[in-house]
């Protein structure tokens, strides 16, 4: 385990999917709790969500028929459920060891994903940087590739920001105007729907109440710097806010998850915990309409996001 501290906060890490285990935050008193839910050790990270807390690769959310078009010739991916391919395949980086050195305060990641990893063509080199200062976490990714590919990456940690319950009591804002529907086998339609007038209107803090599984169109510009949620515990006290350079977010209750999945403090109850991943859009590769994910030889796929802790 890899542990790092700021004045305010202290994270801890392992190799295994460059993967945030646990982050201690103070609460309104003073008082500390991790509020990074899921597992601790490897066997049962496998057995249970081996996405929670780590990097998700080389492509974040699914890709439908795990194909794409790329330069006007068909790419055939590895498939992971249904046919379709979720966060780069069964083998991705979720359940790959990264290379690690760290400081006090940092800690950096590496892995090198050969030409045809999954599917994918290129060998894509990546760097993950996470790092505390004072009542902040960040993560800069960066990622070159030796031929045109795409790529969409992401930390897949599950917050709670009491500690424990249920995090469906939880209030946040999301701000978005838009957000991405989706088909039977949770792949976005195509459509980039307004939010108004809907149960995925969150433009206002409100309490989470009940299941979501979807992405949000971020207000503001890609690649550079913008607020997409925030999230409050009222029994704690304690806030996050995520920023970001990326377009989106995807905001998951753990639906799937249950009391046969094993956490360090136990069981991972169903909507213990909520998902805030920034990313690009999921599936963009099959639509034309959303932003672009396509990374090409001698370009550096760049992306930060921050989880900025108060009371």
């Amino acid at each position: 385990m890899i542990e790092i501290k700021s004045d305010k906060l202290k994270a801890s890490f392992l190799p295994f999917g460059a993967r945030l285990v646990s982050l201690w935050a103070p609460d309104r008193n003073g008082r500390l709790a991790d509020v990074v839910a899921g597992a601790a050790e490897e066997a049962d990270m496998l057995a249970g969500d081996v996405y929670a807390g780590a990097v998700t690769g080389r492509f974040a959310g699914r890709i439908s028929k795990a194909r794409f078009f790329l330069d006007g010739r068909e790419i055939g991916l590895t498939p992971t459920t249904n046919g379709d391919q979720l966060h780069g395949g069964p083998v991705n980086f979720c359940n790959s060891v990264w290379q690690a050195r760290s400081s006090d305060s940092a800690v950096t990641f590496t892995i090198h994903s050969p030409d045809g990893d999954q599917g994918f063509p290129g060998d894509l080199d990546v760097t993950a940087t996470y790092s505390l200062d004072g009542n902040n976490l960040s993560l800069d990714f960066e990622a070159r590739t030796s031929k045109p590919t795409v790529v969409n990456l992401t930390n897949h940690a599950y917050w709670n920001l009491a500690g424990e319950g249920s995090a469906l009591d939880h209030e946040i804002e999301i701000d978005a105007d838009h957000y991405l529907p989706l088909n039977d086998r949770l792949l976005p339609t195509g459509e980039i729907a307004p939010v108004g007038d809907t149960r995925w209107d969150f433009r206002r803090k409100r309490k989470v109440t009940e299941p979501y599984d979807n992405t949000f169109c971020l207000y503001g510009k890609r690649g550079e710097m913008k607020r997409a949620c925030r999230m409050r515990d009222p029994s704690s006290g304690r806030t996050m806010e995520v920023h970001t350079t990326e377009c989106s977010m995807q905001f998951y209750t753990a639906n799937h998850w249950s009391e046969a999945m094993k956490g360090k403090y136990g069981p991972l109850f169903q909507h213990c915990s909520l998902a805030i991943e920034p990313q690009n859009f999921p599936d963009a590769p099959n639509h034309p309409n959303f932003p672009s994910s396509v990374l090409r030889p001698g370009e550096v796929y760049r992306h930060r996001s921050e989880w900025r802790f108060g009371v």
